[in-house]
């Protein structure tokens, strides 16, 4: 799952908070102005978004602006740090390793062409 650095700000203030046992962070605590960021990380399911103050007779609020981090925006960036892990060894370092060897025994074999032909 991608996000931009923007919503990774956002994961990184509500974890701190989170880990302070603030589980439910105001919009303005977070100085966020705009709630596209935070209908976006609701759409991956790393936040909610909670109403507060008072209930109409539908059970509805009239201000949608706080954010609650579900257990999956929790564990974000640590399954983030696995899959740039694994990104890297498989295409980074594997091919370098490849490479490498394959130089060797190229220039192992013609090393040995010419000590046998000498």
């Amino acid at each position: 799952m991608q996000t931009v650095r923007k919503e990774r700000i956002i994961l990184k203030k509500l974890i701190k908070y989170s880990n302070k046992k603030q589980d439910t962070i105001s919009f303005e605590a977070l100085n966020i102005k705009d709630d596209f960021y935070p209908k976006e990380l609701e759409k991956k399911r790393l936040v909610n978004i909670v109403g507060t103050g008072h209930e109409d007779d539908y059970g509805h609020f009239k201000h949608y602006n706080h954010l609650r981090l579900t257990e999956q925006g929790k564990h974000y960036f640590e399954k983030r740090f696995e899959i740039n892990k694994e990104l890297m060894l498989k295409s980074f370092w594997l091919p370098i390793g490849v490479a490498f060897v394959t130089s060797l025994l190229t220039n192992g074999v013609l090393y040995g062409i010419k000590l046998l032909l000498k």
